[in-house]
């Protein structure tokens, strides 16, 4: 059975965005372990975007030859 072409595009996407919004709800309501979930689950999708961003950014320079 194949997936859904909408879980297939969304479902990355969708996941860092309910992480992020835990991370922000435990932020503002609880203390000691809150703080440090939030910190993972806010900093979780910058590094992933750092990632996917610098990946392209070095594929791009490769195929451009420079």
């Amino acid at each position: 059975m194949s997936e859904s072409p909408f879980l297939r595009l969304w479902a990355w996407p969708l996941l860092l965005a309910l992480l992020s919004a835990s991370g922000l709800i435990s932020a503002l309501l609880s203390d000691a372990l809150g703080d440090v979930w939030s910190w993972f689950s806010l900093g979780l999708p910058v590094v992933v975007m750092g990632y996917f961003g610098l990946r392209r950014a070095a594929s791009s320079t490769r195929a451009s030859g420079r």
